[in-house]
């Protein structure tokens, strides 16, 4: 059975002035329980990436909260 959980998630990608960036709620469903915060923010930075290739090998900040 997956794990159901809620993160409040702010991941930013910046290069040469250019950026993406999402500050929303993730709900994730892991089949292996739990993931950790920097599972979530790892997860999502990767997101950013794959939709805006540009900013690859740019500076990634971020912070994931779980929130149950």
């Amino acid at each position: 059975m997956a794990t159901k959980t809620t993160w409040k998630v702010f991941a930013r990608v910046e290069k040469n002035g250019q950026y993406a960036e999402y500050d929303d709620l993730a709900t994730l469903y892991s089949p292996n329980g739990v993931p950790t915060a920097q599972q979530v923010l790892d997860t999502q930075l990767t997101e950013i990436i794959r939709q805006h290739p540009h900013l690859r090998d740019g500076k990634a900040t971020g912070t994931a909260t779980r929130i149950n």
